[in-house]
């Protein structure tokens, strides 16, 4: 079988896991694999471990001369016919190294949108003439990038980035006390760093009509909402008291499963949120966005909540359902567990894999 490159950064334990594991799998079931893994990342002992072969290098940052021959260097000695791209730094510097090379070049898409055929822009990365095929995580992200492919014959390929259900199975749920949350409160999670994308300012905005329920409180957990202008509007709801800012936490799962309901109003971009993922594999009910990008996820009503993108009202009238009747509430999050057991496992994720990875290998 031929060898296939691997570039990513695998630069957190829980974060890289579900693409970790991807490539664990593939190793375990006799596809030849070479990893190309920064020095500091913690999964190398585990890739070690399982006897996946690793070109360990220090990042030299984007488009960076040496990281380019470096790449060169490992397609050549290994005669590499396939490279796939993670990341932004290795998809800049693997595309500069493919030059003129046989190889043929992947790269992976995991959002919705910020590529277009009309920009110049996006030829520098995911439609640059030298990427042959796009890796992409839902369908949503397929379809976005089928549209864009007006000048180009590249091919799409589905590849979602499933769990395991036993990767769940020791997380306790961490006792509300501990940071200050009554035991009987009604808690609303949010994981995620401030990011536009995020819509956090919808969810803020919300909590102007769920202050009126005394029992609610949110929990924030995630970087920059210390900075304005969502420190300021934090202290301008009428709920401030019962907004929690946690920060980043490296156990977010423990606090994640100490809460009633998990919450994420993102706007366009985002495909399958890793966030939404494992509070559905704790049990937790999601309240998400009809983005395309959550195509499948969650089925409203019944494994949780859907609601319209940047509409806080819509999304204040669904968490204050969820809080009045707390019976279906639970219900929705044992329904929500069992659908991400089936409908996105790791084990499908390796077959779409190895489905992809074939054709790429054979397609002349």
């Amino acid at each position: 079988m031929s060898k296939i490159l691997v570039i990513s950064d695998y630069a957190n334990i829980v974060s890289a896991r579900p693409e970790a594991e991807i490539f664990i799998s593939l190793h375990q079931k006799g596809w030849d694999l070479l990893l190309m893994v920064p020095e500091e990342s913690p999964w190398i002992p585990r890739f070690k471990e399982v006897g996946i072969p690793l070109e360990i290098y220090k990042p030299d940052g984007r488009k960076s001369p040496n990281e380019i021959a470096h790449i060169r260097k490992v397609l050549d000695e290994h005669q590499i016919p396939l490279m796939i791209l993670f990341n932004n730094r290795a998809v800049i510097n693997g595309i500069q190294a493919a030059k003129n090379h046989p190889v043929k070049v992947v790269v992976y898409r995991g959002t919705v949108g910020n590529v277009y055929w009309y920009d110049p822009t996006s030829y520098l990365k995911v439609l640059h003439p030298r990427v042959d095929y796009l890796l992409c995580l839902q369908e949503g992200v397929q379809a976005h990038l089928n549209k864009q492919l007006i000048f180009s014959k590249k091919k799409t390929f589905l590849m979602r980035k499933g769990h395991k259900p036993e990767w769940y199975e020791n997380v306790i749920a961490r006792e509300r006390e501990s940071f200050q949350i009554p035991q009987d409160a009604f808690l609303i999670s949010y994981v995620g760093n401030v990011r536009r994308f995020k819509g956090v300012k919808y969810l803020l905005a919300a909590t102007h009509q769920l202050a009126k329920e005394k029992n609610i409180h949110l929990m924030l957990i995630g970087n920059g909402f210390d900075k304005d202008p969502f420190k300021r509007m934090i202290e301008d709801s009428p709920m401030k008291d019962r907004i929690h800012v946690l920060g980043y936490q490296k156990e977010a799962l423990s606090f994640v499963a100490a809460a009633d309901l998990a919450v994420l109003p993102s706007l366009r971009t985002e495909a399958l949120t890793k966030a939404v993922q494992e509070a559905m594999h704790l049990g937790i009910c999601p309240v998400i966005t009809d983005i395309a990008g959550n195509q499948g996820l969650v089925k409203d009503g019944l494994s949780g909540r859907v609601v319209p993108i940047k509409d806080s009202n819509a999304l204040a009238s669904a968490l204050l359902d969820c809080y009045n009747n707390p019976e279906k509430t639970k219900e929705m999050g044992m329904q929500a567990k069992k659908h991400i057991q089936t409908w996105l496992t790791h084990e499908k994720t390796v077959e779409m894999a190895e489905t992809a990875f074939r054709q790429m290998l054979e397609d002349k």
